[in-house]
């Protein structure tokens, strides 16, 4: 007999253990995703979500990537799974992976398809805003069983966004124009966390009036709203490019003032824990205005 009560002592033990290690969450496209054990292999499909696991401390277990996850500089030491919107499922099959992580936005519903079809495991994410951004950080805390430091950090980066925020709080709001796309004109529109960037670091998004996430305007409608502050995301252009195509900008403010800053693209168009960095700089270049 007592055999028996310790076999279901145990028993109940090993039940026990098994129920606190498994992992239940639901992604941002509201399916349920049930891991028994903290993944070990992951493959991210996205520069954003690479940048996360790192920012996590979870690099050691991330064993593919796309050839865009630059950042940081060790994820390029990682297998190379092709690009954002054309992954080698073959490669990606290999590794073996124990979850693969993609976002809605960046990744195509194909490769979502063909990965469940696949049989592997996917956890989707979706950050429009700083807030899914720091959902997809607390989310992949929990996936990995590192909650308290996936806490700890958002609560950091929290922190910081508040006093970015004070730095230009009760001074005058220039209006910035994101320059996302020479032709066509495209900015960020104001469901997007690139404009969240803009009014945290005490600018008026010049796009934020647009029911579209990325607003397409004309050369005129530019000209109209007179930004104060033009920021460019590819290297190769400048004032003098813009001038050479649009020679009436030269009447809006950021031009006559040379208000016209570049800004590294990875950190300012991913969603990743570098938005509270990219806020900062931003900040700090309408302080100077």
């Amino acid at each position: 007999m007592m055999r028996l009560f310790r076999g279901l002592f145990i028993l109940n033990v090993i039940i026990t253990l098994k129920l606190l290690s498994q992992i239940e969450i639901y992604d941002d496209l509201g399916r349920k995703i049930e891991l028994q054990n903290p993944p070990e292999r992951i493959v991210s499909l996205a520069p954003s979500i690479t940048e996360t696991l790192f920012f996590l401390g979870l690099g050691d277990k991330v064993v593919g990537v796309t050839k865009y996850c630059n950042y940081p500089p060790e994820a390029q030491s990682k297998t190379i799974i092709g690009g954002v919107i054309d992954p080698n499922y073959e490669i990606i099959l290999s590794l073996k992976p124990d979850i693969v992580m993609m976002t809605v936005e960046g990744n195509t519903k194909e490769s979502f398809n063909k990965l469940s079809d696949l049989g592997l495991k996917i956890f989707v994410t979706n950050p429009r805003n700083f807030e899914g951004v720091f959902k997809t950080i607390l989310d992949i805390g929990k996936i990995c069983k590192v909650e308290t430091r996936a806490k700890f950090l958002v609560d950091s980066l929290r922190a910081e966004l508040e006093k970015i925020k004070k730095i230009n709080s009760g001074k005058h709001k220039p209006k910035v124009f994101v320059l996302l796309s020479l032709n066509p004109l495209m900015t960020a529109g104001k469901n997007t966390f690139i404009n969240e960037i803009i009014e945290n670091a005490g600018g008026i998004n010049i796009g934020k009036n647009s029911k579209q996430n990325y607003p397409i305007f004309n050369r005129e409608e530019i000209l109209k709203l007179n930004p104060d502050i033009i920021i460019l995301t590819e290297s190769k252009i400048g004032k003098d490019e813009l001038l050479n195509l649009f020679p009436e900008w030269k009447h809006i403010n950021a031009i006559k003032e040379n208000k016209i800053f570049k800004i590294d693209p990875d950190i300012l168009l991913r969603p990743s824990p570098r938005v509270v960095l990219a806020t900062k700089i931003i900040a700090q270049l309408i302080n100077k205005f």
